[in-house]
This record gives structure tokens, sequence and C-alpha cells, in this order.
């Protein structure tokens, strides 16, 4: 699998629209630390491409959201053999694990693999592709 960033600028598109409507995501940076869905989506929002991680990434202290970089970081870092397509975001993003200002395990890890195996069942099913999701 070759990351599909269209189909994932596609699934944060209808993301988006369904869970917040007409909010920007200046107002979903707002709720993040009160909404779990706010949160969840910026997660995989900082995903879309480079440009909008290393964008946040240079603001993460001032947005209070450094956290988040860190759950994403570590996430993609997590049984990385498991998943090819962790890689790929990681040569896309060009990051690295010292990114994390400090490692994040158990549940926020868990909400993490959740949502972007929610991505990669989106992908499947538009492109009926079902190889390179998974080592067997």
């Amino acid at each position: 699998m070759i990351f599909d960033q269209e189909a994932f600028g596609e699934y944060l598109e209808q993301m988006w629209e369904h869970l917040f409507e007409t909010n920007t995501i200046s107002q979903i940076i707002a709720k993040i630390n009160s909404n779990h869905r706010a949160r969840r989506f910026f997660a995989m929002y900082l995903l879309k491409n480079r440009e909008t991680f290393y964008l946040y990434y240079q603001m993460r202290e001032e947005l209070g959201i450094g956290y988040i970089f860190d759950t994403a970081i570590s996430a993609l870092f997590h049984e990385l053999e498991k998943k090819p397509v962790k890689q790929e975001l990681i040569d896309l993003l060009q990051i690295d694990l010292s990114m994390a200002d400090q490692k994040v395990e158990g549940y926020l890890l868990r909400e993490f693999e959740k949502d972007l195996n929610s991505f990669l069942t989106f992908w499947r099913k538009r492109t009926g592709e079902w190889e390179h999701l998974r080592k067997s």
C-alpha cells in the first residue's frame, strides 16, 4: 500500500462534516481539551500531510496540544512491524520518535490505533484493497 493521501483527505472531510459540521479547524482545536471527538479528529488531521503536521507541531506549546503529538508519534512507532501503513506515514511526515516529548502508552495509544484502523477500513471499502493493511 502506498498511503493514499487523496482517500485520507476524503475521509477527513467526511469525518469533519459529520462530527463538526461548519466548525473551522480553529474552533475544533479550541474544543480539544473538553471534547474527545475533537481531540481524536485532530490527531488524525495531523496526518493529513507533512505541512499540516509541522505547522501545528511548531505551535504545539502555544496551543497546548503537545500531548496529541506525543500520542500520534508514539502510536505510529508502536508495533510498527504489524502495520506497514505506519512506516508510510512516518516517511510521508518525515518524523522520528524523538519528536515526542514523552512516550505514550495504554488507552490513548489504543484509541489512536482504532482511529487509524477506521481510515484503513474506509480505504479498503473504497478501493477494494485488502493486501498490505496488515502483515500476516
